[in-house]
């Protein structure tokens, strides 16, 4: 037996999927179907930081900016 492990686009998941459960079973055991999201696409990330990062007083402070110029 042999273990193949794939990533694949969203656009043909549905494909893959329909192909391989309409193989023979018994020769094909699908182990793992996961969706691997990326950290800097999630969006509840992204707004919880922004959100946080304006509480910090100093933060909001113009003159921090000036470290980085």
């Amino acid at each position: 037996m042999h273990t193949i492990k794939l990533q694949v686009q969203d656009t043909i998941y549905s494909h893959i999927m329909f192909f391989l459960k309409n193989l023979n079973s018994k020769e094909l055991q699908i182990i793992e179907d996961k969706e691997i999201q990326k950290y800097e696409e999630s969006k509840e990330i992204q707004a919880f930081s922004n959100h946080s990062a304006n509480l910090v007083n100093e933060w909001r402070d113009d003159s921090e900016d000036e470290v980085w110029r």
